[in-house]
């Protein structure tokens, strides 16, 4: 299994492997994760959430209430469910969303005012004359504890979203956007009369868009992200979306995804705003035959960051908190070995810390997607894990905080640790190596020479090490 190594926090177009040797070579020091996927997976707390059972190209809805609380949707077989997880991680009671159907697709969760609401793609029974036939949704006001099931579909039909999964976002005012993809185009609708057109964002590049992702911040700007497979614009494409569904500027595609033949992945396609500032921002697997390049992408810029080469395919996902940073999650390690790693970057989200090594639950052998949603202070992830000898799995959550970046310069008999947050000073970190010290305002402390691990620690992170040879 491949073990990652960071010495320096990540920046824009360094790899992090040719970064840490770099420092190591300088130093004599490596700043090491944790050991190893198993010993991970006995350490870390990972919870199931999901019936087991579901399928591997399952992927939950998530959607973050102003109370804390994360609210989940998921599926298995004719039943769609709800289950909320507590400001402190704790995973409370499932309630139906809706029962009996001839199946779901996954479910998009967004806030909306006086409750959530649900999109889904299904067609709930084998009556022809049942409504309820392509997108269809349900409203909770009272945290999901129940839902009320819109009559019909919010969707006008033809646009086969009854086969698709869909993705939603609210804009300021309370009008909802869905987005879900098919054969015939990849689409966007707004509000939540069927009278209104869906428009195929498809329509002037050719097929086909795969699994579209949608955001908005606050300022009433909308993005749409998807993955193309059309030869006139292949890769991860990015296109503004007006507030009645239509676009808004031209299409813009992801720096290296356009070798790609087809996309990493069977999830959504990660697409987050960023609080503060603005910004949309992609999180992807690139590259070909191998989607091996985790990065994570500003909307228009013309390079996006590289997080990490993992040895398979990886499955990714973003969060964004208040504050205006950016959480990025994804999966590495090879069949038998899987772990999932995040890291989140500083205020202006053009750097990120050191990746936590999140690990996996203790029989698992595949990661098949995650998701992740963030609190200013740490951040909820949802993976999607195989275990044992099921084809399929269940989906576990986990919360991590940030990892620290611990960096050393040796001078005589002396060495003076650096403590980073993302590049920032972490003030009054406790290093320990051997003798034990408190950083200052920028992030040092110099303690006595001796070879061994060294560690950090910090309120609200998760520890560092570093070897000192």
């Amino acid at each position: 299994m491949k073990t990652l190594f960071i010495a320096a926090a990540l920046t824009l177009a360094a790899a992090p492997a040719a970064q840490a040797a770099a420092t190591a070579a300088t130093c004599e020091c490596e700043q090491v994760t944790r050991a190893s996927a198993r010993e991970t997976a006995q350490a870390a707390t990972w919870k199931q959430v999901t019936a087991a059972g579901g399928a591997s190209i399952d992927q939950v809805g998530l959607a973050r209430t102003s109370d804390g609380v994360l609210h989940v949707a998921w599926h298995k077989g004719p039943d769609l469910s709800h289950t909320a997880i507590s400001r402190d991680g704790r995973i409370g009671a499932t309630s139906p969303i809706q029962s009996g159907w001839t199946g779901h697709m996954d479910a998009a969760l967004t806030v909306v005012p006086g409750g959530i609401r649900a999109f889904w793609g299904a067609i709930r029974s084998i009556d022809s004359s049942d409504p309820n036939r392509e997108l269809n949704s349900a409203f909770s006001a009272d945290g999901g504890a129940s839902w009320q099931l819109t009559p019909g579909s919010v969707v006008p039909g033809g646009a086969q979203a009854y086969g698709s999964d869909a993705s939603a976002t609210t804009l300021p005012n309370g009008t909802t956007l869905q987005a879900f993809a098919g054969t015939l185009g990849t689409w966007v609708h707004s509000g939540l009369d069927p009278a209104t057109p869906n428009t195929n964002f498809m329509a002037a590049i050719g097929n086909y868009g795969n699994f579209p992702g949608i955001a908005s911040d606050a300022g009433g700007r909308a993005m749409m992200a998807w993955f193309s497979s059309a030869d006139a614009n292949r890769g991860v494409l990015a296109q503004g979306v007006n507030a009645d569904g239509t676009p808004s500027g031209g299409v813009m595609t992801m720096p290296g995804s356009s070798v790609m033949v087809g996309g990493g992945t069977v999830s959504k396609t990660p697409i987050v705003a960023r609080a503060k500032n603005g910004g949309f921002y992609v999180a992807y697997a690139l590259g070909y035959p191998t989607a091996n390049q985790v990065r994570v992408w500003r909307v228009g810029a013309s390079s996006a960051t590289l997080l990490d080469r993992t040895p398979a395919n990886s499955q990714t996902a973003l969060a964004a908190d208040s504050k205006g940073r950016i959480w990025a999650v994804w999966s590495d390690g090879t069949f038998g070995e899987p772990r999932v790693l995040a890291a989140r970057s500083n205020p202006e989200a053009t750097t990120f810390g050191a990746p936590v090594d999140a690990g996996a639950v203790r029989t698992a052998h595949s990661t098949y997607s995650v998701d992740a949603s963030a609190t200013d202070s740490a951040l909820d992830i949802l993976a999607l894990f195989g275990t044992g000898n099921e084809s399929g799995g269940a989906t576990y959550h986990a919360r991590v905080q940030p990892g620290l970046t611990l960096k050393a310069r040796k001078s005589g008999g002396r060495i003076t640790f650096t403590v980073t947050d993302a590049g920032d000073p972490v003030r009054g970190a406790r290093v320990k190596a051997g003798r034990s010290g408190r950083t200052d305002s920028k992030g040092r402390v110099t303690l006595p020479l001796r070879k061994g691990t060294a560690t950090a620690t910090a309120s609200g992170y998760e520890p560092a090490k570093l070897r000192v040879r």
